[in-house]
């Protein structure tokens, strides 16, 4: 079969979307990394200071017993973190891979004029939607749960996030004074 001219501009065109869609999925991935490698640099470097600061237990300082008690309730936390960047960076490169997918299948598609292949083209390209938009709510989701985990690490609550209940919360990350 000779593809004409339009034909042939069709399938260009036609496979052309999932290419960009491909990218996206580059750019999103390499933000991803770049917080998944940060928080990795951040685990490691707790665990040492734990690891240090165990050893230096002996002192009996009551600063190095509560920094320890601070970070081991921080690093569940961060590994949570971790975990989900990790499925996070997973889902995109599903995504890329159903793409990849859906241009060879535009491309069979040209040369098999069935309606039923063209639907089942669009039904690749739209799992593959699907699957990034998955990927960006669990983005969103590590989002929020991160900017929760920084209140926690420094004491502090934001009120920006809840103005209401700001007096209530302040009392509780208060740090107690001795008198």
């Amino acid at each position: 079969m000779i593809l004409s001219p339009e034909m042939t501009t069709r399938a260009i065109q036609a496979i052309i979307a999932p290419a960009v869609m491909i990218s996206a999925c580059a750019i999103l991935v390499n933000g991803v990394i770049l917080r998944y490698n940060a928080i990795d640099n951040l685990l490691r470097s707790f665990n040492q200071e734990v690891l240090k600061l165990r050893i230096n237990l002996s002192e009996e300082h009551p600063l190095n017993r509560s920094r320890v008690h601070h970070l081991e309730h921080l690093i569940p936390s961060l590994l949570h973190h971790h975990h989900l960047l990790h499925h996070i960076l997973a889902l995109i490169y599903l995504a890329v891979f159903i793409f990849v997918v859906d241009m060879l299948a535009v491309a069979v598609s040209m040369s098999i004029p069935v309606l039923w292949v063209s639907y089942f083209v669009l039904a690749i390209f739209l799992v593959g939607v699907v699957v990034l938009c998955g990927s960006l709510f669990l983005a969103f989701y590590e989002l929020r749960a991160s900017h929760h985990f920084i209140q926690l690490e420094l004491h502090i609550d934001c009120s920006a996030c809840h103005p209401q209940r700001t007096k209530k919360r302040d009392r509780r990350f208060r740090p107690e004074t001795s008198s």
